[in-house]
């Protein structure tokens, strides 16, 4: 029986919930099965980015979180088509594309992440589309046109802007259609407006405030509206710190 993936931020979102997530930056597909196993959580997200997954790594964690219900998400490392192909054609179904400062560069995220006609994904072999089998993909409810269709529904979207420069190019970005939902990278904001290693001041969170409100003002999301996210890093280095206070 061929079965389309659901995201499950955006089915939530869709009736006005907000998802809860897990953040990896290192591959763990223990962490993933335990994540699913609680069935309190409704997806995982991949740091591509900063983390160290290989295609494998990314497709033995996608295979066990389709096992689970659990949506699979990533940062990817950069927003040519060979980066976000090597997630999506495993069957990552929501894609953060980093340091997006124009027009030009929210185009090509949504080009790499939507099929036509709404971009230009390429068509993979992977487990993302059911590894192109024609008995997969194809029964008399479905075929490779629905599939499509579906998959465009079901993909998650969202520009990561991280640098004056995005923000003075809001407006340009905003127009571009096909992105779902907006991020900060406050870090590599602070630096771009000559502020390194100052996350927090108040120049980078009034700048950040500002944008936010204009997004919001555009009838558009950040991802903060759409889910909360849980780091897998910081869990177990308070649950060590805690351990070692409760044991002195």
């Amino acid at each position: 029986m061929t079965r389309t993936r659901t995201n499950n931020i955006l089915k939530k979102f869709r009736t006005g919930e907000k998802a809860l997530g897990v953040n990896l930056t290192f591959p763990s597909w223990q962490i993933v099965d335990i994540v699913g196993l609680t069935g309190l959580f409704d997806f995982i997200n991949l740091d591509g980015e900063h983390g160290t997954f290989s295609p494998e790594e990314i497709d033995i964690a996608c295979s066990i979180a389709d096992g689970h219900n659990l949506t699979v998400t990533a940062r990817v490392a950069d927003i040519s088509n060979f980066a976000i192909n090597t997630y999506l054609d495993r069957g990552v179904m929501g894609i953060l594309g980093p340091h997006i400062n124009t027009a030009a560069d929210a185009k090509q995220l949504v080009d790499a992440c939507r099929f036509v006609p709404e971009g230009q994904r390429s068509w993979g072999g992977g487990r993302g589309t059911y590894y192109n089998d024609d008995g997969l993909l194809e029964s008399p409810n479905l075929n490779r046109e629905e599939f499509i269709k579906s998959s465009n529904k079901e993909m998650l979207v969202m520009a990561q802007l991280e640098t004056a420069t995005a923000f003075d190019n809001l407006d340009s970005i905003l127009a571009v259609e096909g992105i779902d939902a907006f991020a900060w990278g406050s870090n590599d904001l602070a630096q771009s407006m000559g502020l390194p290693g100052q996350p927090l001041n108040p120049k980078v969170k009034g700048a950040e405030k500002t944008v936010e409100q204009n997004i919001h003002d555009a009838g558009r999301v950040m991802t903060f509206d759409m889910f909360s996210t849980a780091q897998v890093n910081s869990i177990l280095l308070d649950g060590l710190r805690l351990f070692e206070e409760n044991n002195h």
